[in-house]
C-alpha cells in the first residue's frame, strides 16, 4: 500500500513485496481483498485504505517525517516493530482533551461547515500557535478515533493555516 504507484519504485524490498502481493493505492482501480498490509509512508487517505484492507489481519506502517503517525499509533495501541514497545502519545493531556472534545462535537461531520471549523479553532488554535500541537499530529490522532480520512485532512489543513 502506497500513496501512488511511483512511491515504491526503486526500492527493491518494496518492489519485491508488490510483485508478490500487489500494490494498492487510493487512486488505483484494482481492488484487493482483506489481508496483511504493509503501508509505506501513507497520508490520511492511504492510511484509511490500509486500515480497511487489513481489517482482521496484520498492518505494518512505515511513517514519513512529513506526516508523523505517532498519535495514530498511540491511539491504536500499535507496537513498534523495531523495539517491541507500545507507542505512547507525545501530546499533553489538556491538548488531547481538547482534541477529544473537537472530535466528539465535529468529527462525524469532518469539519465541513463554518460552525465546526470555528469550534475546532476555538479548542485548538492556542495549542497550535504555542507549538504544543502540530497539524499533522492532530490529523494522525483523529484518524485513530474513527474520523474519516477526509475529515482528518480537513482538520490538518485548517490548523496548517495557523502556522
Amino acid at each position: 500500500m502506497t500513496n501512488t504507484l511511483q512511491n515504491g519504485v526503486g526500492i527493491p524490498s518494496l518492489e519485491d513485496i508488490a510483485s508478490r502481493g500487489g500494490q494498492a493505492t487510493p487512486q488505483g482501480k484494482q481492488r484487493f481483498g482483506h489481508g496483511p498490509v504493509l503501508a509505506y509512508v501513507p497520508y490520511e487517505r492511504a492510511l484509511k485504505l490500509a486500515l480497511d484492507l487489513a481489517r482482521g489481519y496484520s498492518l505494518a506502517v512505515v511513517e514519513t517525517d512529513s506526516f508523523s503517525l505517532t498519535e495514530w499509533a498511540a491511539g491504536a495501541d500499535a507496537i513498534n516493530l523495531l523495539d517491541g514497545s507500545t507507542t505512547t502519545s507525545g501530546m499533553p493531556d489538556d491538548v488531547k482533551a481538547d482534541l477529544d472534545r473537537t472530535v466528539f462535537f465535529d468529527g462525524n461531520n469532518g469539519w465541513t461547515g463554518p460552525h465546526e471549523k470555528k469550534n475546532a479553532l476555538a479548542h485548538l488554535e492556542a495549542h497550535v500557535r504555542s507549538g504544543r500541537l502540530a497539524p499533522e499530529q492532530a490529523a494522525s490522532y483523529v484518524l485513530s478515533q474513527g474520523v474519516s480520512d477526509r475529515g482528518a485532512k480537513r482538520l490538518r489543513e485548517l490548523l496548517e493555516r495557523l502556522t
